[in-house]
């Protein structure tokens, strides 16, 4: 409702400076305006105040008859005594269940309890492998805590952890533990059920319905064997296996299946974000397609080894090549015989040169070899021995043959460049040289010169 009279007040006084604005000076004076429209502001205001000042007595007048007004009586809940609960009848003999638990244990269940709690978990050696799977440690380090903790975890049990090595046909042994050898140091992924399932397997040898297990385990098939495949990731790692004559007193067959379980998932977790570790890494380093370094990590290394070799006065070589069949295999077999033929280089290059030198992708078609430490007659030679194996190189590709010669430029420091940048130039344009010439040779940047 104020908002509606003000809204009217604020009408009325723009009526008012309206009307003393279209008064003509003759009749009114610009002083006498201004004293009209203050004096009507004031009145308009005055009127505003009272009718406002009326309407809120009239609201606390309304509230304080409210506050006075009888309130209704609130009805009284009377509290009801519950009744006596009824004893229920009981056969003779019988004792209530509140004196039940009064009564003194049978010695028999004593004996059992005593012996449950000598069941014990080794806490200690646990914790140590689970801060070591939890913080990333080493391989090493973990696989140590955990040879120390599944002796302790299934005693006098044996065990064999196998993981894949080179290849992927074959599972080796890691290590084993406890008193009898069940296995053999490789093993196939076929000749675990485990690996066939992707899933734990418990085998049962007394079990007279025993129809299949895991062949593997021909040193000592008796008691009970578990196998549970070490994964992550949905990749498959490895094997674990654990075997028994005889499960301890008071330890079922469930509860060694679920602490086999909880080992291989967590080691398994743990391989599996070693290995994207190590993906990460060399896909941040290395080259895609040819297993090389890459054009960044090449950079980082020239200036590292450059920043050394001015450190300890020492030479360092550079050599680049070009295939110089690429524009032919191209034409004559595809972009893809391309790719086949600089994953072979790939390969190969790192078996020609020295294990302190780096093969490098430079570009898409060009590759190149730093040499910390050669002159310019050493890495003259490597250069050649390089180009020459290369141009021997016969590769089956399909139906036909994949072979190249190669353009090779090299650049020495401090003979043919004081840093990063002219180096790389000088090699890149001996390059270019060389294959301008024909292509199948070695051009040493002595020639920019001439």
């Amino acid at each position: 409702m104020n908002i509606v009279k003000y809204i009217f007040w604020l009408v009325a006084f723009l009526m008012g400076v309206i009307a003393a604005y279209v008064v003509p000076e003759e009749t009114m004076s610009t002083g006498a305006k201004f004293i009209f429209v203050g004096a009507w502001g004031a009145v308009l205001g005055f009127v505003f105040y009272t009718v406002c000042k009326r309407q809120i007595e009239s609201i606390e007048n309304d509230f304080n008859e409210a506050l006075n007004r009888p309130q209704p009586k609130v009805p009284q809940f009377v509290s009801v005594r519950p009744q006596e609960e009824k004893k229920p009848d009981l056969p003779p003999g019988a004792i209530p269940a509140a004196q039940a638990f009064k009564q003194p244990v049978p010695p028999s269940i004593k004996k059992l309890d005593a012996a449950a709690l000598k069941v014990g978990f080794p806490l200690e050696s646990w914790n140590a492998f689970k801060l070591a799977v939890i913080r990333n440690r080493p391989f090493t380090e973990v696989i140590d805590t955990m040879q120390k903790l599944l002796p302790e975890l299934f005693p006098d049990a044996s065990g064999v952890l196998y993981m894949y090595g080179g290849v992927q046909t074959e599972l080796s042994q890691i290590f084993r533990f406890g008193p009898n050898v069940i296995s053999d140091e490789t093993v196939t992924p076929a000749e675990c059920a485990s690996f066939n399932t992707g899933d734990i397997v418990v085998t049962d040898y007394s079990s007279p319905e025993l129809s299949s297990g895991c062949t593997h385990l021909h040193h000592r098939p008796k008691g009970i064997a578990i196998c549970a495949p070490i994964e992550g990731l949905e990749e498959h790692f490895g094997i674990l296996t654990v075997q028994t004559d005889k499960l301890p007193e008071y330890e079922t067959k469930e509860y060694w299946q679920a602490k086999v379980s909880i080992i291989s998932a967590a080691f398994g977790l743990y391989v599996a974000n070693q290995d994207l570790n190590i993906r990460f890494e060399q896909h941040s380093i290395r080259d895609v397609l040819t297993g090389l370094f890459n054009r960044r990590y090449m950079e980082e290394s020239l200036n590292r080894e450059i920043t050394a070799a001015v450190r300890h006065k020492s030479p360092i070589g550079i050599a680049m090549l070009y295939p110089d069949a690429i524009p032919a295999v191209q034409k004559a077999q595809g972009r893809h015989a391309v790719e086949q033929l600089f994953w072979e280089l790939g390969q190969r290059l790192p078996s020609y040169i020295r294990g302190e030198d780096i093969p490098c992708r430079y570009s898409d078609d060009v590759f190149c070899v730093i040499m910390p430490g050669a002159d310019l007659q050493i890495t003259r030679n490597r250069a050649e021995r390089i180009r020459n194996e290369i141009s021997q190189l016969q590769i089956a590709y399909g139906e036909g043959i994949l072979a190249t010669t190669l353009s090779m430029g090299v650049a020495v420091m401090p003979t043919h460049a004081n840093d990063v940048g002219s180096l790389i130039y000088t090699a890149e344009a001996s390059l270019q040289m060389a294959m301008q010439a024909g292509g199948n040779r070695v051009v040493l940047a002595d020639a920019l010169v001439r």
